[in-house]
Order: C-alpha cells, then structure tokens, then sequence
C-alpha cells in the first residue's frame, strides 16, 4: 500500500480539527504503520521444512520434486536443509556425482543399529527458527526424520508431516520420546504432554508399490506408531511423488489441516 492510499483507508478513524496538527500527524503514521505490519502479515507465506533422504542432498532433492516444488512454493514458503553427515563414496553402494555430496541423517551401525539419531533431532532443529515452521515434509530417512521431529515437540506451532517412504525407524521414535520429556520438563512439567501432542499432529505418509528399497509394511508401520497418520500407496517406486494427482493430494492435505 503507497502512503498516498493511507488516508482513503484511515478516515474513519481521524480525529476532530480540534485536534493539534502534531497529534494528527502522528495518528495518521500509527495507524498507517499497523495497516502496513498487518498487510505484510497477511501476505507471509507458511513455512515448510523440507528434508532430503539418505545420499542426497538439499540441492539434489530440491531438484528432483522440481515438479511438486513449484506448486508448492506457489502457496508456502519452502526450506531446505542439508543433513549432518557427508558419505564418502562407496558408503553403502554410494557413488558421487561431480562437485555433489551425499548426506544422510544418520547411519547404522556394525550391529545394524541405526546411530546419531539424537545428533540428528537437535541439529535438524538447530538449522530452523523452530517457532516459525507450520509443516514438515520429509523423504525416505528425511520421512522418518520429519514423524521423530513431531513427536519431539521441538516445533510448537507445526500442523501437519508430509512424508513419501520412509521407514519405521525404532530409534528415531524412542529418541524422539526423550526429547519430548526433557521440552516438557522445562516447559511444562508434564513429562508426557508434549509427545502425546505430537501424536495428535496429522500425518501424511505415502507409500511406492515398487518400492525397492523400503518396504509399504515399514512405512506403513511408521504411520501407525506415529500417531494420527493417513496411509496412501501410489504406484511408482522409492521417491516423492510428483505427478499432478499425488501433489493435489498434498496440497488438499495441507489445505485441510490450516496450512494456506
């Protein structure tokens, strides 16, 4: 709004001519200013916090929702962050593409438990302004990560998860579980409340029917132990869908749950 439209919009608000010119001046730059903040307001988009899968990056899965992403970022405000661990080459069948890293979130152990899963809540919440992300989409282990962090209550004004096959990761829940008891302690008392809230937290977990690599029973195992989660297939195999169809089921989902 240019300055010159102010007093079309703030003349019913004007004081009498008895009032001093000094006194009027400033009525007029107040209520013009809180027109302003309350315009810019208005017009802010919601934020989603966007979380790659293992051997990617947050360039390299930015680009391959390329489709998904630019309707999404018609109506949110997406961010993307890269993982804590870079994997070298041959880590796991990895191989690197010139000039790209591949991270991962956490990784297994020698006894195939999954380790730094901690590290990963705290950095992954470290990387935002907690207190400004509305939803949290998430592939593959990103997936995973996005459920733990809604469990964790570390994001006290998120609305909804949105993830596209990931796996039940037990540790990822159990640590989630202790991060939520210690941010109720501190704030609450109630060692329970900020994980039971989280389980309340509507999720959105899809599913590959030729997924090789993580199977529709683990996701869908994750939906069930993460509370409050609505279960899809889609056809294709292990990566976020980004046919038209499937990214209107998101976007209704978004919509559905106050993020618009």
């Amino acid at each position: 709004m240019k300055l010159s439209q102010a007093p079309v919009l703030l003349l019913a608000t004007l004081p009498s001519r008895n009032t001093p010119t000094a006194a009027l001046l400033q009525t007029i730059t107040r209520l013009y200013m809180t027109t302003e903040s309350s315009t810019a307001a208005a017009s802010k988009k919601p934020k989603i916090l966007c979380l790659h899968g293992k051997f990617q990056n947050a360039a390299t899965f930015s680009n391959k929702i390329a489709g998904a992403r630019r309707k999404l970022a018609r109506e949110y405000d997406l961010h993307f962050i890269d993982g804590p661990i870079v994997l070298e080459e041959g880590y796991d069948g990895a191989t690197l593409d010139e000039n790209d890293l591949l991270r991962s979130w956490w990784v297994r152990s020698s006894e195939e438990r999954h380790i730094l899963v901690r590290e990963a809540l705290e950095y992954a919440i470290g990387q935002t302004d907690r207190h400004e992300m509305d939803a949290i989409l998430g592939f593959s282990q990103g997936g995973t990560l996005a459920t733990a962090l809604a469990l964790s209550g570390a994001f006290p004004n998120l609305k909804c998860v949105v993830t596209a096959g990931a796996p039940f990761v037990t540790e990822a829940l159990d640590e989630a579980a202790i991060l939520a008891e210690e941010y109720s302690d501190c704030i609450t008392g109630n060692s329970d409340s900020l994980y039971e809230a989280g389980l309340r937290i509507p999720k959105f977990h899809m599913a590959g029917e030729n997924d090789a690599l993580v199977p529709a029973e683990s996701t869908k195992l994750l939906c069930e132990k993460g509370g409050s989660g609505t279960f899809v297939m889609h056809e294709q195999g292990h990566l976020f869908p980004t046919r038209s169809g499937r990214v209107q089921e998101v976007l209704d989902f978004l919509a559905n749950h106050s993020i618009k």
